[in-house]
């Protein structure tokens, strides 16, 4: 059931998550795209509703009581599990337990479970009360006895149901002192209403596990030599999705969608010119190094781009030396393919939410040097 449950998660969230646009005033954007199945209305024509509406509505009348006798059972026993505890404050059923109630033995100790089971007495397994006597005097239920009555109680039990062929004895049922022998005794209400709750529980813990690994991660394929040497083409990396405050930093790799001036400018270079139609970009998402961050001055010379580090100062003494950073990813392969500007141009200031990324092999990789 809990596979089932992670399985269709999963199923939910295997779309394609839009990461982050590494574009002006787009960066913060971040959108998770899940896909629903569309409602389906079937249409009955006339001869199918002849003779079928009594049975439909008497099998959807039947439907509903079944659901509904299956909620009132589950809070009956879960408000009578409530009642008794759960856990260590569970109440211990050994001392009101009558000849005929089905209960269940627990133990921690791992030495008395197995001391446990070469008896018969299988921790987690649910027991019918066969017979409760002291000394050949049988009586029907715990509460006809004294405190110290109970202490020398002897039950008589066996399965509830048939177990495995390496559980199952000939001696059933077998003798237990419920006081002496098993630490704790649950009635089957509790039993089952606890393990309803773990189940719920552990369902609940791998759900949020899923749902935080589809949001925040996802696994990408790298397309193309534009990161070469560091990432090759069919390399599969992990990437993590970035989230407010927390931004990239220069010298990260981030994975984003192409921001809209790339297709103006794809239309508008040689290749779309000589070929009557430009590169695709939609659906498409680019891998590439951060050069600049927000703020800094960035520009490109002979194809390199550079961060002028002197650029926010206003007040440069005349004849002081400038600082640059400098990145040296190489010259695009085709530069006629675009605007002499993309190779060679001043530095700009990045705006807020704005990024210069490039790839570490600039001779493939179309990157913020072109848009």
């Amino acid at each position: 059931m809990l596979r089932l449950l992670v399985f269709l998660l999963f199923v939910a969230l295997h779309e394609p998550i839009q990461s982050f646009s590494i574009v002006p005033n787009s960066f913060s954007k971040a959108t998770l795209t899940l896909h629903h199945p569309r409602k389906t209305t079937v249409k009955r024509t006339g001869a199918l509703r002849l003779g079928a509406d009594s049975n439909d509505s008497g099998q959807s009348d039947e439907t509903k009581k079944s659901v509904f006798d299956g909620i009132l059972s589950f809070r009956q026993k879960f408000s009578q599990a409530s009642a008794e505890g759960f856990g260590t404050k569970a109440k211990n059923a050994a001392k009101t337990m009558q000849v005929g109630d089905v209960v269940v033995p627990l133990c921690g100790n791992l030495e008395m479970r197995q001391i446990l089971a070469n008896r018969g007495v299988y921790p987690g397994v649910e027991y019918e009360i066969c017979s409760l006597e002291i000394e050949s005097t049988k009586f029907n239920s715990m509460d006809e006895l004294t405190t110290a009555q109970k202490d020398n109680v002897t039950a008589r039990i066996k399965p509830a149901y048939k177990l495995r062929d390496y559980l199952e004895r000939s001696d059933w049922p077998v003798e237990v002192n419920p006081m002496q022998d098993v630490p704790l005794w649950l009635s089957k209400t509790t039993f089952e209403a606890g393990t309803m709750l773990g189940t719920l529980g552990l369902s609940f813990a791998y759900l949020s596990m899923a749902a935080v690994v589809a949001f925040f991660v996802r696994f990408a394929v790298i397309p193309s030599p534009s990161m070469q040497p560091s990432l090759n083409p069919g390399d599969v990396v992990l990437v993590t999705r970035t989230i407010w405050p927390f931004k990239p930093s220069v010298g990260d790799v981030i994975l984003f969608d192409p921001p809209m001036e790339l297709n103006s400018v794809v239309a508008n270079s040689a290749f779309a010119q000589e070929n009557g139609a430009a590169l695709p970009t939609k659906g498409q998402q680019f891998l590439k190094r951060v050069v600049a961050k927000e703020g800094e001055y960035v520009g490109v010379k002979n194809s390199e781009p550079y961060v002028d580090l002197t650029g926010k100062s206003g007040n440069l003494q005349e004849g002081s030396p400038k600082k640059f950073r400098v990145d040296i990813v190489g010259a695009y392969a085709q530069p006629a393919a675009f605007s002499e500007s993309s190779w060679d141009r001043s530095p700009e200031e990045l705006g807020k939410n704005q990024w210069f990324v490039a790839g570490d092999n600039g001779f493939r990789s179309v990157d913020s040097r072109v848009w």
